[in-house]
Formats: C-alpha cells, sequence, structure tokens
C-alpha cells in the first residue's frame, strides 16, 4: 500500500534523530517515489523519498 498525502510517517533526513511529518504531496508514484513533507517539529517542507521513510520500499502509511 502506497503512501498518500495526510499519511504521518518517520523518516530520516541526515539528523541524528528519525523525524516525524506528514506528507503533502507525492510525485513521481511507484517504486521510486518521492514525498514532500511538513516537519512536525519544524514547520520544514522538506522533499524525501520512499528509502528514508521507516520501513521504506514497504509503504502503508498511518493517515
Amino acid at each position: 500500500m502506497p503512501y498518500t498525502p495526510n499519511d504521518r510517517v518517520v523518516y530520516r533526513d541526515g539528523r541524528e534523530e528519525p523525524q516525524r511529518g506528514r506528507i503533502q504531496e507525492v510525485r513521481d508514484e511507484g517504486p521510486h517515489a518521492v514525498y514532500r513533507i511538513r516537519n512536525d517539529a519544524t514547520g520544514e517542507i522538506q522533499v524525501i523519498t520512499r528509502e528514508q521513510i521507516a520501513g521504506g520500499a514497504d509503504g502503508g502509511g498511518t493517515g
């Protein structure tokens, strides 16, 4: 099951601790999907790949 807008996810962006955010936009759906996410803690917008999401290629967000 792919991730969709408004799904909440835990992801890695290079910081020591995993980050939490909500998907705002899905680009290029499929195995090479890219997501625009708003970070819950900082409010910043980030663009990440499926591999950066905890559970990565498994899909399945939590709306």
